[in-house]
């Protein structure tokens, strides 16, 4: 379908000498991203600065592909130029819409392009973040930065308009820090306009701007006053009647913050790692591991070579049929090493169909870090393998400081903290849909009023609501049986463990 609109008239004078699409894609200035069949270019023309986004012809292919994988395929220009004139419509600030072309009625071969006025002398809030000017601010700056986001986001969700790509660096303020005077929204190429925005789409929207907010370490009463602002009703009505929203708003969060770690700290990934990688790893022929580079020193990476024998040398702390757990110092430093053993022929048969439990463990941890939950400090994951599964599996781990929470209760000193503090782990593991396994009180220490979750090798990521519930249910179970002997705290619990 072939459209011009100008807005701006004096930018049809740009396209005077001959074929616009070809100018346009053409244009000399500074390219912002240059993808296959897309450009974002900032220009100057007469004295002021524009952007324009040029988007050639995608192929039948690359449309073929995206309804394979269940995505829309972005086709064209016009999707940002209706997306920006319906936020202007509505009273929010935008990249201003100047002039829109488009031709051709086939999809994948059509053009088309945009050209926006600058935002000059603005910054994208995430670069904001980054440069720590948000922790700066009072608390009143900082709840009035979280109302107009939230306001931006309802305002437009109200509307119809969903992003699909809202990130904090696709929000603009002004680069002298006059925090959230105006916020300016960008990069729509990817909205959607409907008479209502499906759950789905706003859940994703929402989702999408925790998992960008997650680095930068903002609270939980800051998502809760966020939301209570996006659905303009109190905590009560929140909590009672939009826990949907909440629960697949955070999981998209959390998912989308834990892909790329995952990606990393793959054992049985054998792509490199980058050089600004946090973790360092090693493959042989028959071995493979994976630390973290802060936490290897030089008598730790000697005792990978040879780990059977440096374990001899360590102060036993457990030793059964599949586990071997050592204490014991390296570099003047505290670890604890952990061996996973094959129990026997039907424990061998089940190695087919899972990976180890070192590993099991070693991703658990750093999902429960992402939520704040403290766990031990892990070092390295170690694993001897044949060309069908690992054979056996160390965890190597800092030593945990403090004392085993079942010893802590025999005191009977600190039950109401330690009822708060093991309530606030089940509420963030139902977060990210854990759960620990073997929830006992033996599996946790208590140190400095903190509770730390260690023995993490049967914990499981859910992968439905129902599935969750009850592996939370269990854990609850457990956890409720081994504090039976203290009464008050198992009280507690079981009220507070209540759904």
């Amino acid at each position: 379908m072939n459209k011009r609109v100008f807005n701006d008239k004096s930018l049809e004078h740009l396209f005077d000498d001959g074929n616009a699409f070809k100018i346009a894609k053409n244009l000399e200035g500074k390219i912002y991203r240059d993808y296959a069949n897309r450009k974002t270019k900032q220009f100057f023309f007469r004295g002021s600065s524009y952007f324009i986004k040029y988007h050639g012809p995608v192929g039948w292919r690359e449309i073929l592909k995206n309804f394979i994988q269940l995505k829309i395929p972005v086709i064209g220009a016009e999707r940002e130029w209706k997306a920006l004139l319906k936020l202007r419509s509505v009273g929010l600030d935008c990249s201003e819409p100047l002039a829109f072309m488009s031709r051709g009625w086939n999809p994948a071969n059509s053009e088309s392009f945009l050209i926006t006025k600058d935002l000059q002398k603005t910054i994208s809030l995430e670069d904001f973040f980054l440069k720590g000017a948000f922790k700066k601010r009072s608390t009143l700056e900082k709840r009035s930065l979280i109302t107009k986001l939230a306001i931006i986001c309802r305002t437009m969700h109200l509307n119809g308009l969903n992003h699909r790509d809202l990130y904090l660096c696709h929000f603009h303020i002004d680069e002298s820090d006059k925090l959230g005077e105006r916020i300016f929204l960008i990069d729509l190429h990817r909205g959607q306009i409907r008479k209502r925005v499906p759950l789905r789409w706003a859940t994703k929207d929402i989702g999408g701007l925790l998992h960008s907010i997650i680095p930068f370490g903002i609270s939980e009463t800051d998502c809760y006053r966020f939301l209570m602002v996006y659905f303009d009703c109190s905590f009560e009505h929140l909590i009672k009647e939009k826990t949907t929203f909440i629960n697949q708003s955070r999981s998209r969060a959390f998912d989308m913050h834990m892909k790329p770690i995952l990606k990393e700290i793959d054992i049985t990934n054998s792509n490199k790692l980058e050089e600004n990688s946090l973790y360092l790893k090693k493959k042989g022929m028959d071995y493979r591991w994976i630390g973290l580079k802060s936490a290897l020193n030089d008598p730790i990476l000697n005792a990978l070579e040879d780990l059977d024998k440096i374990m001899q040398t360590g102060r036993v702390i457990k030793k059964e049929a599949g586990h071997f757990i050592v204490s014991l110092e390296l570099g003047g430093k505290e670890f604890f090493i952990k061996k996973y053993q094959i129990k026997g022929k039907s424990h061998l048969l089940r190695k087919f169909f899972s990976q180890s439990r070192a590993n099991i463990s070693w991703k658990a941890i750093h999902w429960l870090r992402a939520v704040n939950i403290n766990t031990v400090n892990p070092v390295v994951i170690y694993e001897r393998f044949n060309s069908l599964f690992a054979l056996e599996a160390f965890l190597i781990t800092e030593k945990i400081e403090g004392t085993i929470l079942s010893d802590v209760l025999k005191e009977n000193e600190k039950d109401y903290l330690i009822a708060a503090r093991i309530q606030s782990l089940f509420k963030r593991l139902k977060w990210i849909g854990f759960n620990h396994g073997d929830a006992k009180t033996s599996n946790f220490y208590f140190n400095q009023d903190k509770l730390i979750v260690f023995d993490l090798d049967a914990s499981r990521k859910s992968i439905s609501s129902m599935m969750k519930t009850n592996m939370i249910n269990k854990d609850i179970k457990r956890i409720l049986r081994s504090t039976i002997k203290n009464k008050r705290l198992n009280l507690l619990l079981s009220r507070r463990l209540k759904d």
